[in-house]
């Protein structure tokens, strides 16, 4: 049923394809129509029932200890490349 050989050009275009199905289910949402009072509307009512429930502070202290993470592998991870570029040298 299938070849031996699978060609790369034909698998890139399958694996397109299928993402490109996949994402057309993310359109698939309600419109909802935009009023006047939308341009006007100069208040985020989420940010600020957060900040009045004091629950902004921990969106923004996970924010940081993602960030703080993601920072941390990446120098971690460059550190790492350096000494085997260092050692591939030597």
């Amino acid at each position: 049923m299938w070849p031996n050989k699978i060609n790369y050009k034909q698998m890139k275009k399958l694996l397109t394809i299928a993402l490109l199905v996949f994402s057309l289910s993310a359109l698939a949402q309600e419109k909802i129509p935009v009023t006047e009072a939308d341009y006007t509307n100069s208040s985020v009512e989420m940010a600020d029932i957060m900040r009045s429930n004091g629950k902004i502070y921990v969106l923004v202290g996970v924010i940081a200890i993602i960030f703080a993470g993601i920072t941390g592998y990446l120098i971690s991870t460059d550190r790492k490349i350096s000494n085997l570029e260092k050692n591939l040298h030597s």
